[in-house]
């Protein structure tokens, strides 16, 4: 079968031409191995998804490891009515991952306790998978923000958090690493400990550290994806170019970088196979920029929906002004979090320069379509950021 470049779902390295992130992973297996929990927060295609699955993967081609990887997208509000249902749920999902990894005595294991009906028997049944599996026992929940705000689901973590405390303190077996991926940060959530109480910031998952990793692709990463390409096609690529170029306009954005290339190999190429000519990455530009996707809609939609995000927006791109980067501006840092903003040289920039290009086509339709346009004060000095 064909590779092609992916853009939608998990990148899967038999079916799809991916950036080498070894590195990346090796970085997040020692966070593994010293026993640390922490949460995977990125903007909407960012390769949340994709990285936690290369990291299963490593992880599984050691003995010494049992992942359990769940995603809570597919689990139904109903499941969420009371802790039984919310147990049965995550239990459907441990039997279709340890029947797939031949994990008959967890699967006992399971079958003894499918009773239980709390958070407190199910902490006891993680002290005993732990114990029965006799290895380093990895939890990685994915899709995390559609219950951020679900108060059992915060008892769960809360449940965790327990345990991992007691396992610090030599008083429990629980979970050698836990993460949890969402494009909001769980250390932020607004948690009501009692039932009449206004929500306050009292996180369950406080003791998480930083996850500081950069998830964009560097110009390097970029090239082991087109060498990939290059060498599987037969395709003749000017790595040193396109890397640095893709890398210029995308800031190293994954969408983006894949979206760009796919371009290239499935609607300007086509039949015409044989080299990569610079012209077709400016053919790609353009027409990315003309086009309706899911990344692009997000980003229109985040802007639609907080007036004040807009005027911010609208006076670093139309107005030129310039505003000092502090992740404490709660604007600033939801911007970023939506992967709007950037910090560079303790300035707000735009993430990347499509971006830049498609806010600011945006924003000038909109004030061509308005019924005063007077009095509005464009940058005289403003140019296409993307000549196409």
């Amino acid at each position: 079968m064909q590779k092609k470049f992916n853009i939608t779902g998990t990148c899967i390295p038999e079916k799809h031409y991916m950036v080498n992130i070894d590195n990346k992973l090796k970085k997040m297996i020692l966070m593994i191995e010293d026993g640390e929990y922490f949460t995977v927060n990125r903007p909407r295609q960012y390769g949340k998804t994709t990285t936690l699955y290369m990291l299963s993967r490593a992880l599984k081609k050691r003995e010494d490891y049992l992942v359990i990887k769940l995603s809570f997208e597919g689990m139904g509000d109903e499941r969420y009515s009371s802790e039984k249902s919310f147990i049965e749920g995550l239990f459907i999902q441990f039997k279709r991952i340890f029947l797939m990894d031949n994990e008959n005595q967890i699967m006992q294991l399971i079958a003894e306790n499918k009773e239980i009906k709390t958070l407190d028997e199910l902490g006891v049944f993680i002290t005993e998978l732990v114990l029965k599996s006799r290895k380093k026992v990895v939890l990685i929940i994915d899709e995390i923000d559609k219950n951020s705000d679900n108060q059992l689901f915060l008892n769960f973590l809360g449940m965790l958090r327990n345990k991992y405390l007691l396992r610090s303190e030599g008083e429990d077996f629980t979970f050698q690493s836990v993460i949890l991926a969402g494009v909001h940060d769980v250390k932020n959530l607004k948690l009501k400990l009692r039932k009449d109480e206004k929500r306050k910031y009292n996180s369950p998952w406080n003791i998480a550290v930083d996850f500081n990793m950069d998830m964009s692709f560097s110009k390097e990463e970029i090239g082991t994806m087109l060498q990939e390409y290059s060498y599987e096609t037969g395709m003749e690529v000017n790595l040193e170019y396109f890397s640095e170029r893709i890398h210029y306009y995308t800031s190293g954005y994954p969408f983006l970088v894949s979206r760009l290339c796919k371009i290239i190999d499935e609607e300007i190429l086509m039949d015409n196979r044989g080299t990569w000519k610079e012209i077709y990455l400016e053919q790609a530009l353009s027409i990315l920029l003309k086009e309706s996707n899911t990344n692009f809609d997000s980003l229109i939609k985040n802007l639609q929906n907080n007036n004040d995000l807009y005027n911010i927006v609208y006076k670093l791109i139309i107005e030129g002004n310039e505003l000092s980067y502090n992740s404490d501006n709660p604007i600033i840092n939801l911007a970023t979090t939506y992967g709007i903003f950037k910090e560079m040289d303790r300035k707000v920039k735009i993430h990347n320069r499509i971006y830049e290009q498609r806010i600011y086509n945006y924003m000038i339709s909109k004030v061509e379509t308005s019924t005063d346009i007077k009095g509005y004060n464009f940058r005289d000095n403003f140019y296409y950021l993307i000549t196409v």
